[in-house]
């Protein structure tokens, strides 16, 4: 007979569970104590510099990048140029991205490759990029 009472029971897998009072006191301790415990923004602002730190060929050329469209070229300064196979992205922290991730409009620092191709991208801020003097920011046919 109790097998009986056990199958007409309907299991809700589902329903609200209870929680003791002391295990959510807990948790929202721990969400207060991690908020409390972030540091400060201007505690990092030393090492910014450190992380934005990089270098860059001094045959670089700085230029405005439109979004890769993937066809194997690439539009800076308004000049279709073509792609390199082998070309390399890499972002404002100096790690290297995919073309497609890149999908705004930037200014960007840009080597050729030894066939004239785009081989080395490096996406840059404002700021970086009034801060750097490049040696020719247009191209001349």
């Amino acid at each position: 007979m109790d097998g009986l009472a056990h199958r007409k029971r309907k299991l809700v897998y589902n329903a609200p569970m209870a929680l003791p009072a002391p295990l959510v006191a807990s948790i929202v301790a721990a969400v207060i104590e991690s908020v409390v415990s972030l540091p400060d923004a201007t505690a990092l602002l030393p090492y910014e510099t450190y992380l934005a730190t990089r270098s860059l060929p001094p045959e670089a050329r700085l230029g405005f990048m439109l979004p890769p469209r993937g066809d194997g070229s690439i539009i800076i300064n308004g000049q279709n140029l073509a792609l390199s196979p082998v070309a390399r992205f890499r972002n404002s922290q100096n790690l290297i991205v995919m073309p497609v991730a890149v999908q705004q409009p930037s200014n960007v620092i840009y080597l050729y490759d030894n066939f004239g191709a785009v081989h080395r991208v490096w996406l840059i801020s404002q700021a970086d990029a009034d801060s750097i003097r490049p040696i020719e920011s247009v191209e001349k046919n």
